[in-house]
């Protein structure tokens, strides 16, 4: 898992495994993500089951990569 910080808020968010919701992360979040298999991401908020599945084009207007490698 690679660190993200979220750097601009939207509407909600849909989740998955398992469905849920999160509404309007607060700027600064220090969420955990992953590249998913279709070439996207999975971004793990934290203490929220599941994760919201992204595009990198979507990742990059929402997140800070925290672990520039």
């Amino acid at each position: 898992m690679r660190l993200a910080r979220v750097i601009r808020t939207g509407g909600i968010w849909a989740l998955i495994n398992p469905p849920s919701d999160i509404d309007k992360p607060p700027i600064g979040t220090i969420v955990q993500y992953k590249q998913s298999v279709d070439g996207g991401y999975e971004v793990y908020f934290p203490g929220v089951q599941g994760y919201a599945p992204m595009g990198g084009y979507g990742f990059s207007i929402y997140f800070e990569d925290l672990d520039n490698e």
